[in-house]
């Protein structure tokens, strides 16, 4: 007879908060996992998930140009990319093309009809986001952006410090 151990569920207070309260890097992840969640519930009538979308909105808007621009900005890996990829261009909104600059490169684009989809998706994606910031006075709404930007240049800066070996001095 072979004895098998059985799983253990994690205890309910694995999934809580560390203790000391709410963490500010615990906050904005779980309200990033609930933009997502309701982007891709609202997605669902289109056949698409909020993935899907971002990456034809930042193909539309110029952000990225190829897989690896897209990869790099929204900090995906290639396998999930390329999936993410085969699955707009089944769908028709979205093609891969030669770069005519550099027959090795793959440029993006997206189609005619991605681009007629693309207001729907995006209306969709905005009443996801007021949703989510319901009862948000305008300032704060700005001072949020601010905070979220000023966050993003100290990740970038700090970044930049790895990468030139200055670690933050001068």
């Amino acid at each position: 007879m072979v004895r098998r151990n059985a799983i253990k569920a994690e205890p309910v207070s694995a999934l809580q908060p560390p203790e000391g309260g709410l963490s500010v890097g615990y906050l904005m992840g779980r309200a990033r996992a609930s933009l997502l969640s309701g982007l891709d519930a609202e997605l669902a009538r289109f056949a698409l998930s909020g993935m899907q979308f971002a990456v034809l909105k930042h193909v539309a808007d110029g952000t990225a140009r190829t897989a690896a621009d897209l990869c790099r900005f929204m900090q995906y890996d290639t396998g999930a990319m390329t999936r993410i990829l085969d699955r707009l261009e089944e769908k028709g909104l979205l093609r891969r093309e030669r770069s005519r600059e550099d027959r090795r490169a793959v440029v993006l684009r997206v189609t005619s009809s991605g681009r007629t989809q693309l207001p729907r998706l995006a209306a969709a994606a905005m009443r996801v986001l007021e949703a989510h910031l319901a009862g948000f006075a305008p300032a704060e709404i700005e001072a949020l952006k601010g905070y979220l930007g000023r966050m993003i240049e100290n990740g970038q800066m700090q970044g930049e410090d790895r990468r030139t070996g200055t670690g933050g001095r001068s």
